[in-house]
């Protein structure tokens, strides 16, 4: 009898280890709140605000008119088969809203899902596979569903009245329907370990099919997204790039026109080569890092500290661009050039499938001076010493000023003229 209690007692305890372990299936792809908040996305109509509320991190959305939208840059993407969809969410919107819509393209069809508006928790479960049967009929495909998931509608209506509000706590892919449904963001995966914490960065920017311009014939940049991040720290500027649906030995750029002291000549170009290993090229000018203006390109990758490392669908590479790169040597008055000081433009460009393309507002030409490519669009600001002398024999003054210098030191903090 003891040993017929024992056998029941140790299935039973297999039993429920069993349920657990599928319970705790963890999502294909896991859309978390930073990524839905990030300021490189684009928000229409609404404004999201990452919140916590004790251990629950979310993005806090509301509209300001009328079909608000987030899309995602880089648009995350996974294997088709993780079709369907999972969201944790809660709202009090009226009655003016009737549920939500994911864009696997920005182009129609679309998924819908349905939304319970009494202000708790729920999770609502969705084929994105399926088109939205309200508009295309039941069981009729969602052609544009190839794995990418492009824009989050949060709530819609006919129409929405401004105001209305949504938590979002996350959005998770899987490819069975159950756990999907068992889902609840507990014991979640995170996205796949890379080498960018985005929050130690300052500011990004996105080059990819929506503002991307082309100097070669037939461009067309396709999937290819590559997200720019940065940070200046007193001893150089702190460079992240996330490059998807690109290839290895293709070049992700940085064009540096240090105090627009570049003015009639090209920039600093610079440019990170995906790979297997870190290689760093510069193009153009000589530098406080190397005497060399190889416009084909100079290697410093022994010069500067970087790391490479592929991801799902790209490459993820960090660098520290030391402040010596930008005191350029070889052009008349470039070299007075004062890091932390002087305004640092830039500009971002990427080589890829044999074609170029930049984010500036108008494509390049046959002036690839920095005059000619508007390369004041983007800068790192300056912090300018201060203008104020003390009077001679005046030390109270004098130690001041000095105590003054010393708290600003070389901070440099971020803009984009007209937008940022």
């Amino acid at each position: 009898m003891k040993k017929v209690l024992a056998l029941v007692a140790v299935l039973a305890m297999l039993v429920s280890a069993f349920a657990l372990t599928a319970s705790a299936a963890e999502p294909a792809l896991l859309i978390t709140p930073e990524m839905l908040a990030d300021s490189g996305n684009t928000f229409g109509s609404c404004t999201a605000e990452l919140a916590t509320e004790g251990d629950l991190t979310y993005v806090h959305v509301e509209n300001t008119a009328d079909d608000p939208w987030i899309v995602l840059k880089p648009a995350p993407s996974t294997d088709v088969e993780n079709k369907y969809v999972v969201i944790k969410y809660r709202t009090t919107a009226d009655d003016s809203c009737i549920g939500g819509s994911l864009y696997a393209k920005i182009d129609e069809p679309h998924a819908d899902f349905e939304l319970v508006k009494d202000g708790e928790w729920h999770t609502t479960v969705c084929d994105v596979s399926l088109a939205a049967p309200s508009i295309w009929g039941p069981d009729s495909p969602n052609t544009c569903w190839t794995g990418e998931f492009n824009r989050l509608d949060v709530m819609n209506g006919s129409p929405l009245n401004a105001g209305q509000e949504i938590d979002i706590a996350f959005v998770a892919f899987f490819a069975n329907e159950a756990d999907a449904n068992a889902y609840d963001g507990s014991g979640a995966a995170q996205p796949a370990a890379g080498l960018i914490n985005e929050s130690e960065y300052d500011v990004s920017y996105v080059l990819d099919s929506s503002n991307a311009q082309t100097w070669t014939t037939n461009g067309n940049i396709g999937n290819a997204s590559v997200k720019y991040f940065f940070k200046a720290e007193d001893d150089g500027v702190k460079v992240a790039i996330r490059a998807l649906g690109v290839n290895a030995g293709e070049y992700m750029q940085l064009n540096f026109n240090p105090g627009n002291k570049l003015a009639g000549s090209t920039g600093q170009f610079l440019s990170f080569v995906t790979g297997d290993s870190f290689k760093l090229l510069q193009h153009n000018h000589k530098n406080g890092v190397l005497d060399d203006a190889n416009p084909n390109g100079a290697d410093i990758s022994d010069k500067v500290d970087g790391q490479i490392a592929a991801i799902d669908g790209g490459y993820e590479i960090v660098a520290k661009l030391p402040k010596a790169l930008f005191t350029i040597t070889d052009v008349d008055g470039a070299d007075s050039f004062v890091y932390g000081q002087d305004d640092l433009y830039f500009g971002m460009f990427i080589v890829t499938g044999g074609q170029g393309y930049t984010n500036q507002s108008t494509a390049p030409g046959a002036d690839w001076t920095v005059d000619g490519l508007g390369l004041t669009e983007y800068v790192l600001r300056g912090q300018p010493a201060p203008q104020t002398q003390p009077q001679t024999g005046d030390a109270t003054v004098t130690m001041f000023a000095v105590l003054a210098v010393l708290a600003m030191g070389a901070a440099v903090v971020f803009a984009k003229k007209r937008s940022f």
